[in-house]
């Protein structure tokens, strides 16, 4: 009997281990932000680049990826972090995360547009050049 508890207690143990480790976020390589448009950064294949935009959601307009590349494979949807309270007008941060899958040199560029209206025009646009080593 004292072994089937032991053997019990072991198996939720490791459950709770392999819950909280597949839980935990991957820290970026890398973190960009708005003054970086423009620019070029580097990183390793197989690390994580982050890139953190402000916002304001309620507005109606936010951030959308336009330019896609095998080499930089986007992980999810943006993670969407309000500064303190969240009052009307008050500013967020959308963050995209990519994985760098190849080693060669790709462009990112992503709009601040409202997506749900048709032939909308991107009211800011942000790219930044990526090399993957």
């Amino acid at each position: 009997m004292c072994a089937i508890h032991i053997r019990k207690i072991y198996t939720w143990a490791m459950t709770i281990c392999v819950a909280l480790f597949c839980s935990c976020s991957v820290k970026p390589a890398i973190t960009v932000t708005d003054p970086d448009s423009g620019s070029r950064v580097e990183i390793k294949r197989g690390e994580i680049l982050a890139v953190k935009l402000a916002t304001q959601l309620g507005t109606g307009y936010g951030w959308k990826v336009v330019s896609e590349s095998k080499a930089l494979v986007l992980k999810g949807e943006p993670e969407q972090i309000s500064k303190g309270e969240q009052k009307p007008g008050v500013s967020e941060y959308q963050t995209f995360t990519f994985k760098a899958e190849e080693k060669v040199e790709a462009v990112l560029k992503l709009q601040y547009i409202e997506a749900w209206k048709k032939d909308a025009k991107p009211l800011k646009e942000y790219t930044i050049t990526v090399i993957i080593r």
